[in-house]
């Protein structure tokens, strides 16, 4: 197993406005993982369009118990994921990682400012 496809960032969903403004709901950055792609299985590919949902890609980083589900993944193409399936586990190796299950945005968030 690798890791070298590239770096993505994990941002979570935050109001970004200025204190007394209108809420605006963006992405507060988490973390930035090397990762590596996986094969989307015809199986999994099928229930998620049963479920009204589109698989974009899977991805494995090494184990992260902080990213959840519904946290947005930025891979270096600049697109904007939903993570809608995050699981931890242990690889054939027994090294721990994160498989992430990734859904295309239909709208981008803003991205906070540091």
């Amino acid at each position: 197993m690798t890791f070298d496809d590239g770096i993505l960032k994990i941002y979570s969903t935050e109001n970004i406005a200025d204190i007394g403004k209108k809420p605006v709901i963006g992405l507060k950055e988490k973390s930035s993982h090397y990762f590596g792609f996986e094969t989307v299985g015809v199986t999994r590919y099928y229930a998620a369009m049963q479920a009204n949902s589109s698989i974009s890609a899977v991805v494995h980083i090494w184990q992260d118990r902080e990213i959840e589900a519904e946290d947005i993944c930025i891979l270096e193409d600049q697109k904007q994921y939903k993570c809608s399936f995050v699981q931890h586990m242990q690889n054939k190796e027994n090294l721990p990682i994160t498989k992430i299950t990734l859904e295309r945005l239909k709208e981008d968030y803003v991205i906070q400012k540091n």
